[in-house]
């Protein structure tokens, strides 16, 4: 079987970011024109599709042959506790999901657009499974305070790194377990990533604490509820 490896910035690469920009802004632009009912409508077909891309990804995973043994196609992934907490906030609103989300993708998932950890590039079926995933996750974010109304109030950024880290700290054991490397925790995915200067796993996510709370305080300010009309 034909490869096609990855290439990070080569046009296909580019053509996937701009492309999740535009379709993101097209989507977010079209939803504000809708009345309010219209809007929730949106948010749950959102909602519907990151949790329909989940299922359908992990079960291609299982008949594929280009992830290897089936202890690394888990729906362990960040990006997959992600998308079912993304699930929750678009049906039922809940609101530290809401900011978990928010917060969580923004600052987290959003380094899957950046530098993809992917062995096969463009025109492999793995190539736009990966993109649409993400590129999900980034509407999906942006869409709970703009479509949703969600707003952050008191610590709800530090609230997110709390979760954040306890994800890490029980997803360590499990790599440890099935030699496995969910959440990064035994070492970078690929070289270039912002955790190769941060040091050797799993220490780096220690040193990443103030940088990453610095980020959430950041994304707090445009979505805190003082600033909303």
């Amino acid at each position: 079987m034909e490869t096609y490896p990855f290439i990070r910035w080569s046009a296909p690469h580019i053509t996937a970011l701009a492309l999740t920009v535009i379709i993101a802004a097209l989507l977010l632009w079209l939803g504000c024109r809708l009345r309010e009912r219209g809007r929730h409508i949106l948010c749950k077909v959102l909602g519907a599709a990151v949790l329909f891309q989940l299922v359908s990804e992990f079960v291609w995973r299982a008949f594929a042959d280009d992830y290897g043994p089936w202890q690394n196609n888990l729906p362990l992934h960040f990006c997959s506790f992600m998308s079912v907490f993304a699930f929750i906030a678009l049906w039922w609103r809940v609101r530290w999901t809401c900011a978990l989300v928010y917060f969580g993708v923004l600052a987290g998932s959003i380094q899957g657009l950046i530098t993809p950890a992917m062995a096969n590039g463009y025109p492999s079926l793995a190539f736009f499974v990966f993109f649409a995933a993400h590129s999900l996750l980034l509407v999906v974010a942006l869409a709970i305070p703009v479509l949703l109304g969600w707003r952050a109030r008191g610590w709800d950024d530090l609230r997110t790194l709390l979760i954040m880290d306890a994800y890490i700290l029980l997803i360590h054991p499990i790599n440890l377990y099935l030699h496995t490397n969910y959440g990064y925790t035994m070492g970078p995915p690929i070289p270039g990533t912002l955790l190769d200067y941060l040091g050797p796993a799993p220490w780096y996510y220690l040193w990443a604490q103030l940088p990453v709370l610095a980020v959430l305080r950041l994304l707090m300010i445009p979505v805190h509820e003082s600033n909303s009309d």
